[in-house]
C-alpha cells in the first residue's frame, strides 16, 4: 500500500474513532452531575416500538376500599400486559401521590456484576425524563457496599418497561432502580441487607413519600393447568391468608416478595386489581403462558 493510501486510510480511521465515540457518549450521557456523567437509557416508548394508548377504559375498573392507602405492589413487566400495567399505575395515581418509587427488579440476564446493581441514571420515558432520586443511591450503595453498575439497565427490561407509565402518572416522581442477581432463588441473608435498608425508608412517615414497586411476572412456560395450580398458591399470599408464607409464590422475582414480607411485619392487607396471563390477553402460547398479578398493599391497620 502506498504512504498516499495509507494516510487516506489512517485519516478515515481516526475519522471514524471519533465518530463512533460521540455517538456513544449521546447515548449514554444526559448531563453532568457533581462532575459525574449520568447515564441515560431508553424506553419501549421513547423508541416508538409500540403505540402508547390510553385503555384502561376497557378493562373493570375496581376501587379498593374506602382508607386504603398502599405503599407497596407487584405489576408486570410485559410490555403485553400494557392495558393492565396502564390501569394499575392510573388507580395508584388516584389513590395518592409518590415522591419516590423503589423498584425491585430480578437480573433477567445475569450479567450484574453486584450483588445488587443500582444506577444514577436517566430514563427516556416518551413523555420526558424519569430521574433517579442520587442522593438516595449513593446512601444506599454506600450501606450496601456495593458499586454502582450502570450498564445492566441498558438492558434490564424490569426497569425500563414501567417508567413511561410512572412519567405518565407521576411526572414529578423519582426512582430508585434496585437490580438483584437470579430471578428465583432468594439468598436470605443478602436480601435481608436490602430489607433492613429499606425498613428506614418505609417507617410510618415513609410509606407515605415512598412506594416499594417489586416488578414481578408470576408462572412462567406452564399450560393452563400448571398456570392454574401454580396461581392458587401465590393468590393464597397475595389475598393475605394468613397460613400462606411468602415462600409459596411463584414468581420471577422472590427476593422482591420476601423483602414486602419483612417490610409488611404480618401487617400486610391486599387488594389485587387483575389477575391474567398472556395466553388470555393474546391467545397465542398455550403451553408457554405467562401469569400477571396486579396487586396493591397497605398496613391493615
Amino acid at each position: 500500500m502506498s504512504k498516499k493510501y495509507f494516510s487516506l486510510f489512517g485519516i478515515i480511521f481516526i475519522l471514524l474513532i471519533l465518530s463512533c465515540g460521540r455517538n456513544i457518549q449521546n447515548q449514554v450521557v444526559t448531563n453532568n452531575f457533581n462532575n459525574e456523567n449520568i447515564p441515560m437509557y431508553h424506553t419501549w416508548n421513547s423508541l416508538k416500538e409500540m403505540e402508547y394508548e390510553k385503555l384502561y377504559f376497557q378493562l373493570p375498573v375496581i376501587n379498593p376500599a374506602k382508607g386504603f392507602f398502599p405503599w407497596a405492589g407487584t405489576v408486570s413487566h410485559h410490555i403485553l400486559a400494557h392495558d393492565y400495567i396502564d390501569v394499575w399505575f392510573f388507580h395508584l395515581s388516584q389513590i395518592r401521590d409518590i415522591k419516590n418509587f423503589f423498584i425491585l427488579s430480578p437480573d433477567h440476564y445475569n450479567i450484574s456484576l453486584e450483588p445488587y446493581s443500582l444506577t444514577i441514571g436517566s430514563w427516556e420515558s416518551g413523555f420526558g425524563f424519569v430521574e433517579s432520586d442520587r442522593d438516595k443511591v449513593r446512601q444506599i450503595i454506600e450501606l450496601l457496599d456495593v458499586d454502582l453498575d450502570p450498564a445492566v439497565f441498558t438492558v434490564e427490561h424490569g426497569i425500563s418497561a414501567l417508567m413511561p407509565y410512572i412519567k405518565k402518572y407521576f411526572p414529578q416522581a423519582k426512582v430508585i432502580a434496585i437490580i438483584h442477581g437470579g430471578e428465583s432463588a432468594v439468598n436470605t441473608l443478602l436480601t435481608n441487607r436490602l430489607a433492613d435498608i429499606l425498613e428506614n425508608e418505609f417507617d410510618e412517615n415513609g410509606k407515605k413519600e415512598n412506594f416499594l414497586l417489586i416488578s414481578a411476572d408470576f408462572s412462567h412456560g406452564g399450560n393452563p393447568q400448571t398456570i392454574y395450580l401454580n396461581d392458587i398458591n401465590s393468590a393464597r399470599y397475595l389475598k393475605g391468608d394468613s397460613n400462606a408464607g411468602w415462600n409459596i409464590v411463584i414468581c420471577d422475582n422472590r427476593a422482591g416478595i420476601y423483602i414486602l414480607d419483612r417490610l409488611g411485619k404480618n401487617n400486610l392487607k391486599s387488594n389485587i386489581l387483575y389477575h391474567t396471563n398472556s395466553w388470555e390477553i393474546s391467545g397465542h402460547g398455550e403451553n408457554d403462558i405467562t401469569s400477571y398479578f396486579f396487586t396493591f398493599f397497605a398496613d391493615r391497620y
